[in-house]
């Protein structure tokens, strides 16, 4: 340890500047071992709240499909083409521009499946009527949806089988 001492003095003394090739090594072997404990434990957590999003996104859908459905029904005070159709009813018609009226941010977050505006790479075309539907968001690999109104939510990586 004195040995050590009198090495750092010395160089003090001599006012060396920059690090040596071993100091260099030695951070850096600390940090790849940081990075090798690290990076799964982030790269897992970032799954999960992918995961997580993409579920909660679809339950603010439900809830904006709810309030929909209940408003469009022919003659309703709110129905949201009345003067157009009064043939209309239920979730028939539905889109994410029509839910934005009841949950702003949920309609930014998620599909109105075969309403028209579907999110990049889905081709699976569910029911859209007065009693059918298939809402759904995508975070990340994940994919959360809700196949008509007593569904589960149903969270996939598998995007195939998406509103099937």
């Amino acid at each position: 340890m004195k040995g050590f001492v009198l090495v750092a003095a010395r160089r003090l003394r001599e006012e060396e500047a920059g690090f040596t090739l071993l100091e260099l090594l030695n951070v850096v072997l600390i940090l790849g071992i940081l990075i090798l404990t690290a990076g799964p434990t982030y790269l897992s957590t970032r799954d999960k709240a992918y995961k997580g999003t993409a579920s909660a996104n679809v339950k603010h859908l439900i809830a904006a499909a709810r309030l929909y459905a209940t408003d469009n029904y022919p003659n309703a005070q709110n129905d949201p083409n009345a003067a157009v159709s009064k043939t209309d009813s239920g979730y028939a018609g539905m889109t994410t521009t029509g839910l934005a009226q009841y949950d702003a941010s949920a309609s930014k977050e998620g599909y109105v499946n075969n309403s028209g505006t579907e999110a990049s790479g889905v081709s699976v075309r569910a029911t859209l009527d007065a009693s059918h539907y298939c809402l759904y968001s995508i975070q990340g690999r994940w994919y959360a949806y809700q196949l008509n109104p007593n569904g589960v939510i149903t969270v996939t990586t598998n995007g195939a089988t998406l509103c099937t």
